[in-house]
């Protein structure tokens, strides 16, 4: 799932060279399937991101399937940096989701290195029928944290580039029946966006 990135030490200039009431900051993290239990979890169809962005105290992540084939993200977890405080989640249109997910980790974080520990409380979960109520192709959901100990938008970039905050998903439905686990990958760099719209332009599908 390439991306086109900035480094983040570009977009702090730029956010200064702005005028308060034209900034809007975005970027976008792809997630990565970290495990194989059926014939779907290396496909090229899967296409799974969410998109932070900055919204005055808060910061929105709001989860995207893009994908070519049946699949529907179930389960949403964070495990959370210092900055984020749960404030509300908002279901886009045939989705509905409830908080806390069940199980109450991701599915196989304990796969990863460091393990993947969800933060209290900070899971989401699609009510039942779970693949019907998920993240469909062309479907999204919303979280919506409040910045808590002084945060600000960039330091929850900073956490999420060296992977102190990521953020799991749990996908079902897949066409053979299977589930998979993915994880928010950390780079060196990450997409940024300025500019109302820009983050539709240049999004890029994973080839």
């Amino acid at each position: 799932m390439g991306r086109m990135h900035l480094s983040a030490a570009f977009l702090a200039v730029l956010v200064l060279s702005l005028p308060v009431d034209a900034l809007h900051a975005a970027m976008v993290c792809s997630f990565e399937i970290f495990t194989d239990n059926g014939s779907y979890y290396n496909s090229p169809d899967m296409d799974l991101y969410v998109e932070v962005s900055n919204r005055e105290s808060r910061v929105d992540f709001t989860f995207h399937n893009e994908s070519l084939i049946d699949s529907s993200i179930a389960r949403i977890y964070f495990q959370s940096g210092a900055f984020l405080g749960i404030a509300d989640i908002i279901g886009g249109p045939g989705t509905s989701f409830s908080q806390p997910a069940k199980p109450g980790n991701l599915p196989a974080g304990n796969l990863l290195e460091p393990s993947f520990v969800t933060t209290h409380e900070l899971s989401f979960g699609s009510d039942p029928p779970a693949s019907k109520n998920g993240i469909n192709p062309g479907e999204w959901v919303m979280t919506t944290f409040d910045l808590i100990n002084g945060g600000t938008f960039l330091n929850v970039v900073d956490e999420l580039n060296p992977g102190a905050l990521r953020i799991g998903v749990h996908v079902v439905g897949l066409p053979d029946g299977s589930s998979e686990s993915a994880v928010t990958t950390p780079e060196p760099t990450t997409l940024f966006l300025l500019g109302l719209g820009g983050l539709a332009l240049l999004r890029k599908r994973r080839v």
